[in-house]
């Protein structure tokens, strides 16, 4: 008779790894999520191209003599339709890119 039959309690087993991995070895997936920052500049472009003017309606004229009555000052007013074309746009220029860990409050891609 054994010991573990006189008291009815289970023998003791080998240890047993967790995932019971072969001898040969057993093949595990580790994640890590990271922070990927991919910068860029934006820059302004506008280029003007040729102006045209066209005048509206008549000038309208003043007439104003001074207080001595030796000079007239003339204004001559006349309203123009000013038609400038600009065309506005953007370049792109990237940055090269970095990496870092990210924080241990990783959610969604199956780590932590």
């Amino acid at each position: 008779m054994r010991i573990s039959e006189a008291y009815e309690h289970e023998p003791i087993l080998p240890y047993q790894a967790e995932d019971n991995c072969p001898v040969g070895g057993c093949n595990k997936t580790g994640t890590q999520c990271v922070d990927i920052a991919a910068p860029f500049a934006l820059t302004p472009t506008a280029s003007v191209g040729t102006v045209t003017v066209a005048c509206q309606g008549s000038p309208s004229i003043t007439c104003v003599t001074d207080a001595s009555g030796s000079c007239c000052t003339v204004t001559m007013t006349q309203q123009i339709c000013v038609s400038v074309p600009i065309r506005y746009g953007v370049n792109l220029t990237a940055g090269e890119p970095t990496i870092s860990c990210a924080d241990n409050s990783c959610i969604g891609c199956g780590c932590c």
